[in-house]
């Protein structure tokens, strides 16, 4: 009763009462839900009334004041709260922001396809050492021509590649501990270097053995599947970029680039639109994109991640040979369309799958391949022992072109021996439409490559050949204490049988015969 005493005989709170508790009474008299919440009657009885004064008798003695209570709290001054600071970096600079550097032009940047190897292996690829990359499947097939590769943060045993590097001669002794590492300033875990792949094929069982290709190799243990490397280099500046499994796509800034390798991003130039041919006839699956259209298990829908990448239902990867966009977006220049050329398909392919892949992949921003192709030249089936020579005929008789004006081209051997009859330009290009085989002008030029290309490997693999025979015979015979004796009779005996087989293929076999020249 003294506290309620005290109460009733206050004066009238209004009177002289203070913001904060006239703000209090308000809100206690007029708010019904402040009520139900039972640590809200709690902070009431505690704050406003004081220790012992319970909730029911705050509320008989204020419920008689109410009206007394609403005049004079309504004269108080109600102060908005303050709204809380959002925490922020502790340095004012960093919230003002420097201004962001602006982005790089579409054409500063190149979308690269890459794969990532742990070292020594991987370095030794970049420093030429390592000439062929062996898996145990087929992992990079479909990639052909510039391709990045990371350098994984974990390394291999350096003990097993640095022996074999030893004990086959490979590398001089200076150089062993150099080439099983990146130079000086970059480090792994990061996108390092450039290649320039060329087609995977599968090794036989008789190469899986041999010496020349365990050196190309740098190991015994070679994979079923090959990839030659023809060029490699150092980026000059390494990407920042986390490992994955399989092959994904890079965006690289042209300048990491090397001078060096530019010419593989080099587009061709028309300089004589009239040597195009009037009719450019297309097989797709081995010669535009792998894999073949048969060894896809997925379909449509399918999903451009890149220039000359597009992805089907099931995850899997479609990649445009390289020469493909250079060639095809020379097709459908102005310059070219003015002359008239057009572009046709001839392909066994799947017609639901190959159909929806053409309106999806790009040869260059916004235009795909089934724009450049005309609607009125598409031959798609099959013909079991005709090879293409129905495509070649249906195309001529709707084109109306000279079959002198049609340049036909196709990874397959018999179906280019099936059209020759009919009076057309036919290429054979068994690794598709590669970099080194931008230049479809004339069959003739192509021949001349070809065979250009064709004797090139003969001289290299004839060169790698002597110098194996020289390495097997001499060297390791040399290091050998037991025949080290015979070494020089060996010596004598290996440049006689050289000399007698270079002249062998330079003098005449009769001037040989008649004794004109003595191989001794």
């Amino acid at each position: 009763m003294q506290a309620h005493q005290r109460v009733i005989n206050a004066p009238p709170l209004g009177v002289g009462a203070p913001a904060p508790a006239a703000r209090l009474l308000r809100w206690s008299l007029t708010t019904r839900r402040s009520w139900r919440s039972k640590s809200r009657r709690k902070s009431f009885a505690s704050d406003s009334v004081g220790a012992g004064f319970s909730l029911a008798s705050a509320a008989l003695v204020l419920r008689p004041l109410r009206r007394q209570l609403l005049p004079c709290c309504a004269s108080a001054e109600w102060v908005q709260p303050k709204k809380r600071q959002l925490r922020g970096p502790s340095n004012p600079k960093r919230q003002q922001g420097k201004g962001r550097a602006p982005a790089p032009a579409s054409e500063d940047i190149l979308q690269l396809p890459c794969f990532s190897m742990r070292d020594p292996y991987a370095s030794l690829l970049l420093h030429g050492v390592k000439t062929v990359e062996t898996r145990n499947h087929p992992m990079l097939r479909g990639v052909v021509g510039p391709c990045l590769l990371h350098v994984g943060h974990k390394t291999m045993d350096e003990g097993v590649a640095l022996e074999f590097l030893w004990r086959r001669g490979l590398l001089e002794d200076q150089d062993l501990q150099r080439m099983l590492k990146p130079p000086d300033g970059l480090n792994r875990g990061q996108v390092l270097g450039l290649l320039d792949l060329d087609a995977t094929r599968q090794y036989t069982a008789d190469e899986l053995r041999s010496p020349a290709v365990q050196n190309s190799v740098t190991s015994e243990a070679v994979g079923k599947w090959a990839t030659p490397v023809l060029s490699a280099w150092w980026l000059q500046t390494p990407l920042r970029e986390r490992g994955q499994p399989g092959v994904w796509t890079v965006r690289l800034p042209r300048s990491a680039i090397p001078a060096t390798a530019m010419t593989l991003f080099s587009q061709p130039t028309i300089s004589d639109v009239e040597s195009l041919p009037l009719l450019m006839v297309f097989d797709l699956d081995g010669v535009c994109w792998s894999p073949e259209m048969y060894q896809t298990k997925g379909g449509e829908p399918y999903s451009l991640v890149a220039q000359g990448l597009v992805k089907n239902s099931r995850g899997e990867e479609i990649r445009l040979f390289p020469a493909v966009q250079a060639v095809w977006k020379m097709l459908h220049s102005p310059e070219a369309r003015s002359r008239g050329v057009r572009v046709a398909v001839a392909s066994s392919s799947r017609r639901h799958k190959a159909v929806p892949l053409l309106k999806t992949m790009e040869i260059v921003p916004g235009v795909s391949m089934w724009d450049v192709i005309d609607p009125k030249l598409f031959e798609m089936y099959y013909r079991r022992g005709e090879g293409k020579r129905p495509h070649l005929e249906a195309l001529l008789s709707k084109s109306a072109v000279s079959p002198s004006d049609v340049l036909f081209v196709d990874d397959a051997a018999e179906n280019v021996q099936s059209v020759r009859s009919l009076g057309v330009q036919a290429v054979h290009l068994p690794q598709g439409l590669t970099q080194a085989q931008t230049k479809l002008t004339s069959d003739q030029n192509l021949d001349i490559l070809k065979a250009l290309m064709e004797e090139t490997d003969i001289r290299i693999a004839e060169v790698k050949r002597d110098a194996y025979e020289f390495r097997r015979d001499i060297v390791v015979g040399a290091e050998n204490p037991r025949t080290g004796k015979t070494v020089a009779e060996k010596v004598l005996k290996y440049m006689e049988d050289k000399l007698t087989q270079k002249a062998g293929r330079l003098l005449c076999p009769s001037l040989l015969r008649a004794g004109q020249f003595s191989a001794s």
